[in-house]
């Protein structure tokens, strides 16, 4: 009989779930690698430093991606001891184990760290100025870990990722939320002018970016994935409403938000210069993908919801 060779696939420790995580499972598989994916869903939490220490001394690969984090402003601003014992503490937890058992951690960040700062287009060496806790504890967990890895060797990479928006994205985004408010015909309401610009970037290119920085030889650095396409709040605003078919859906300015980023415009040319990535998708092409994926086939049938 014929002898089956196995091929050992190179195993990765997805550490979160969500929005992302759960489309970046079949990316990485799809290149080749073995996912093992453990969050709250599967009884572990990151907050519960024995059992991280256990899970990832008995993990057999190398690779560690750590995606879980408390994400949404809302909660983190109503529950902060909550948020800072995730997205700290869990991360802290997370940070330790891999630099105890020599795992090479891939830590999830945030273009948000670059918040207000001057520097635009924001590359990797640009200044930080957060302006809200998330980016913030983003920003002191990008220090703990350039610090564990001075002292103690910790391997890493950081993805400074986007904003993410597309199909099964989470309902407090702005996207989802207009497209929300023009399914109701309620007025879409924005803060502030609407001049603020965003970064949006599509689910597909997001993880087709975060999955190649994993599979390139990226090493000790920090990377930022994010599409390189500039809007307006009040644009994004107006594709969403043409591509639902009501161009003239009015629109109501709000008071601004405290924590405003009045501009945000990202350079990701150090991830194609590292794996030949950049983002593909226009934001009008991922807000006709988001529709078609809800139902909305064309301006004259109601939106099916698929929640």
């Amino acid at each position: 009989p014929s002898h089956c060779v196995e091929v050992m696939l190179e195993k990765v420790l997805l550490i979160g779930s969500g929005f992302i995580g759960n489309k970046l499972i079949p990316k990485l598989t799809e290149r080749g690698y073995s996912v093992d994916g453990i969050s709250i869903e599967t009884g572990h939490d990151i907050t519960d430093r024995t059992q991280v220490l256990d899970v990832v001394q008995n993990f057999p690969g190398q690779k560690i991606i750590l995606m879980a984090a408390v994400a949404d402003l809302n909660i983190f601003e109503a529950r902060p001891a909550y948020g800072l014992d995730v997205n700290m503490g869990g991360f802290i937890n997370v940070a330790l184990a891999c630099s105890l058992h020599h795992k090479k951690l891939y830590f999830i960040s945030t273009c948000c760290v670059y918040g207000n700062t001057p520097d635009l287009p924001s590359s990797e060496d640009s200044s930080t100025q957060p302006t809200e806790i998330y980016a913030s504890c983003k920003l002191a967990s990008e220090y703990i870990i350039d610090g564990l890895n001075k002292s103690y060797g910790l391997e890493y990479v950081i993805l400074r990722i986007a904003t993410t928006y597309g199909p099964t994205m989470r309902s407090a985004l702005a996207p989802a939320v207009f497209i929300d408010q023009i399914r109701q015909g309620q007025p879409i309401t924005i803060h502030g002018d609407g001049t603020q610009t965003r970064t949006m970037t599509f689910i597909d290119d997001e993880v087709e970016g975060i999955a190649s920085v994993i599979g390139s030889a990226a090493h000790n650095t920090i990377v930022n994935i994010s599409t390189q396409e500039e809007l307006s709040v009040l644009e994004m605003a107006r594709v969403i409403a043409e591509e639902m078919g009501r161009p003239n859906h009015p629109v109501a300015f709000i008071a601004d938000r405290d924590t405003q980023t009045r501009k945000e415009q990202i350079d990701a040319s150090k991830a194609y210069a590292l794996c030949g990535w950049k983002a593909e998708w226009t934001f009008r092409e991922g807000i006709k993908e988001t529709l078609r994926w809800m139902g909305y086939e064309s301006p004259c049938e109601e939106l099916k919801s698929k929640y």
